[in-house]
C-alpha cells in the first residue's frame, strides 16, 4: 500500500485528492495538512511513502517547505502538486529537493506520478517538457 500525505490549504482539494487516491487499490492517505507548519510537524510522523505539496501555502511557499523537510528528513519522497506550469517553478522545486512536479488537473497523471515516486523514480508532468515523466532519478 502506497501511503500518501497531502499538503494543500484548500479543504475541498484535499478531500478530492483523498477520494481519488483512496479509490486506488494500492493507495491510502495517511494524513493531510493545510499549512507548512502543520505539515512540518505531522508529515514524517505519518510515515508516508509520498508527500504531495502545493506550491502556494498560506504560511510559507511549498518549495521552502520541501527544502526544510529535506533537511530534517532526507529520505522523504516529495512532489510539488501545482497549478503553476512555468518551468522556473519546476527548476526551483527540484533544486529544493522535490522528487517530482505534478500539475493539478490531470487525475490519471497524478495517480501515475504517485506510483512512480513510490518506486524511487523522479516524475515531472509531461506538459512541462523534455524532462518527461517517470524519468529515473539522476
Amino acid at each position: 500500500m502506497i501511503r500518501v500525505f497531502i499538503v494543500d490549504d484548500h479543504a475541498i482539494l484535499r478531500a478530492s485528492l483523498r477520494s481519488l487516491l483512496e479509490r486506488q487499490p494500492d493507495m491510502a492517505v495517511c494524513g493531510e495538512a493545510a499549512t507548512a507548519q502543520a505539515a512540518a510537524e505531522q508529515a514524517a510522523r505519518a510515515e508516508p511513502d509520498v508527500v504531495l505539496v502545493d506550491v502556494s501555502l498560506p504560511d510559507m511557499s511549498g518549495i521552502d517547505l520541501v527544502r526544510a523537510l529535506r533537511r530534517q528528513h532526507p529520505g522523504l519522497v516529495m512532489a510539488m502538486f501545482s497549478g503553476h506550469a512555468e518551468r522556473s517553478y519546476v527548476k526551483h522545486a527540484l533544486a529544493a529537493g522535490a522528487n517530482g512536479y505534478v500539475l493539478k488537473g490531470n487525475s490519471v497523471e497524478l495517480v501515475e506520478a504517485v506510483r512512480a515516486l513510490s518506486r524511487g523514480e523522479r516524475f515531472v508532468s509531461r506538459e512541462l517538457g523534455d524532462s518527461g515523466a517517470a524519468a529515473p532519478k539522476g
